[in-house]
Formats: structure tokens, sequence, C-alpha cells
């Protein structure tokens, strides 16, 4: 019997949001009969390149957040099929991919990080990929190295995004929805709203704000929990992830304010978001849609540099989330989504909209035929 279609899904550990779109797609896919092979750029760099790419990223994320401003900038404007800033990486990951290719002939290769799908495209519009190439464009904003003319399709979480595509020179946008764990699915069995806010303290008359900054606990997220602490009416809880520093801070800004709760690293982020009224994140990522599949509505405050400001806007544009420009209008933004308003209603319907398909059940008939021309009947999953 001929063995199941591979599916290579192309990633980077930039944050745990890439790790867990790649995990949870891979456990989708193998729900049809498909299987999966997931890997990092780094491993297609030499030994500790990767490391240190990760690092400097790292880096520039919670440290010099002006060069990495000044680095996404120049890859907005980067022409479709270029990426001259990293394109000595990009020849070394080349190499490395067309033997990995070679060795495991996926039926179809998936890019969940730009970088990757500018590699991807470049060999697959050059002839040397045979398998066709999909980039799933994990950002709400699709800046220049998402996109690239070799890559055969992309796959988007809204349909906002496919007029940016198609601008880049990008071909066959497919609006899919974004992945999230099932433990975030508004119906998932495991926490009640109850029980979560229970296990925090809360009452049930409390305004629960889930202040969150990414798992390595980047931005003005201390700042942000202290201004919502002070307010008087809302309960904050703040996630540091792994960043001990903010975690310190978060803890004084507590102290001070006489309220709120502070957590590190957390495994069961789905109980803090069923406990939330509202969650205020500051990157447009994989938390903020993890929180929207929930029905909890998103405030972006004090995005991070680069990315997070596009996306910021983007998904405010979109009308999945508000955008909170300074102080006073983040309390108002808390004061109007924390409660059944008609603005709330609107905000979460239109985020849970983007959870009615998936690309799991498209991804696995693409790799069974080796194209991405699918049958229309197609139901995405």
């Amino acid at each position: 019997m001929p063995g199941k279609p591979l599916v290579l899904v192309l990633g980077a550990n930039m944050g745990a949001g890439h790790e867990r779109v790649g995990r949870e797609l891979g456990r989708r896919l193998a729900g049809f009969g498909v299987a999966t092979k997931l890997v990092e750029m780094g491993e297609l760099l030499p030994a500790g390149w990767g490391r240190g790419l990760t690092g400097f990223y790292r880096f520039m994320a919670c440290r010099a957040q002006w060069l990495y401003e000044a680095t996404f900038r120049l890859q907005m404007s980067t022409p479709p099929g270029s990426s001259p800033v990293l394109f000595p990486l990009d020849v070394v990951a080349e190499r490395r991919l067309a033997s990995l290719v070679a060795r495991e002939k996926p039926a179809l290769i998936v890019c969940t990080f730009h970088l990757s799908s500018q590699v991807a495209g470049r060999m697959r519009k050059a002839g040397r990929l045979g398998a066709p190439v999909a980039s799933f464009v994990l950002d709400f904003h699709v800046h220049g190295m998402w996109v690239h003319p070799g890559v055969d399709a992309h796959l988007l979480l809204h349909r906002s995004q496919a007029a940016q595509v198609e601008q880049r020179g990008g071909r066959r946008p497919v609006v899919c929805g974004p992945v999230v764990q099932p433990v975030f699915d508004l119906g998932s069995p495991g926490w009640g709203r109850g029980a979560a806010r229970s296990s925090l303290g809360l009452a049930d008359r409390d305004l629960c704000v889930l202040v969150v900054g990414g798992s390595w606990g980047v931005g003005k997220v201390a700042e942000t929990f202290a201004l919502v602490a002070g307010d008087g009416r809302f309960s904050p809880v703040g996630v540091a992830g792994h960043n001990p520093g903010l975690e310190r801070s978060l803890r004084a800004a507590r102290q001070a304010a006489g309220a709120g709760t502070v957590l590190g690293w957390v495994e069961d982020m789905d109980r803090l978001m069923a406990a939330a009224d509202v969650v205020v994140e500051n990157a447009g990522g994989l938390t903020a849609m993890e929180a929207m599949a929930r029905g909890v509505p998103v405030v972006t405050y004090a995005p991070i540099a680069g990315h997070g400001r596009a996306n910021a806007l983007a998904m405010a544009e979109a009308g999945v989330s508000a955008y909170a420009r300074g102080p006073a209008e983040l309390l108002s933004c808390l004061e109007v989504l924390a409660r059944p308003t008609p603005t709330r209603h609107r905000v979460v319907s239109e985020a849970r909209s983007m959870f009615g398909t998936g690309p799991a059940a498209l991804i696995s008939a693409w790799a069974r035929s080796g194209s991405v021309e699918s049958p229309a009947d197609v139901t995405a999953g």
C-alpha cells in the first residue's frame, strides 16, 4: 500500500506561536491521514546559526525595537521575490532544504514563517522544488516577506488579506482562518467560566482583563498592567511568559496598585481565556487568535515595533479587534468591551467568523493531489 502523503511544515523558533501552529496543524492533518514533518528554519542553517538568528530577533524585540522597526520597514519595501538583508542565510538554507526535500519527498511544503516562504518560493520559481509550496500567512498585515511569486498558494487568516497578497503579486490567496488548539474553541469541554474565575479568586462581578506580551513577555506589559490596575474598575491578570524581569515589574505594579494577579509562564492559557472578559495584547499573534476563538474581545495597546504595529492596525480595520492608541482610549475600550454591549457583540462576532473553516482538509487535499488546484467542493477543517 502506498504510504501517507507527507507535508513538510517550515516554521521558525521565533516565539511559541510558530511552533504551536505547526504542531496543531500536524495534529489536524493526521486526522485526514496525512503525515507531517516540522522543520525550523534554524535546522537548515549551520550549527549555531539558527540560535544566533533567534537570539538576534529576540534582542531586537526585547531591547532594540528601533532596530526591529527599521528591519521591518526594509522588509515591507522589499520587492516580491527578493530578500537582500538575509540573502546569505537564504543561500545556505536553500542547499539544505534541497537535500531535505530529496530525502523526504514531501507532497506539499507549507511555510509558517516569512523567511521560509522566501526561501521555498525562490527555489520553486527556479524549478528546484517539485512539490507545490503554500505560504500560511500568520500575520494580519501581509508584509512583503510573506509573499513570493514562486509560492503556489497563500493561506490567509481573514478575507481582508486577499487584496494585500494580490497587490504584492502573490498567487492564489485562499482564506482558511487561524489554527488554534481545540481547548480554545468556544464550545470546548475544558475550563468553564465559573471554575476558571474561581481558580483566580475572581468574583462574578469582577471585570477580568488579561494582559499579555507573548511567550517572551515583550513590550510595555507592566505599564499596561499598572494602568488597568490603577483605574479601579477592572481586575487585571498579568502574564510574564518566560521573562523573569517582567514578572518582577508586574509584581511591583500589583503591589503599588493593591489589585490584580500576576503569573509567570503558564501552560493552561485556556484557563485564563475562559476567565477573561477582555484580552489586552501587543503583537497580533497567536494569543490574539486564541482569544478570538474563545469569544473574548481583543484590544491591542502599545504594540511592539514592526509587525506588532502593522497587525494592530490591520486587525482593527478588519473589525476583529480594537486598537487603543492612548491610556484614556484603552480604559474606554475596556469599559465597552468588558460588558455585554453591541460593540462587544460586533467585534466578537467578526472575530469568530474566521473560525468557520480551517486549512487541514484543504491542505490534505492538496497533498493527495500534488497540486493546489483542489476541487471546489473541498470543505476546509
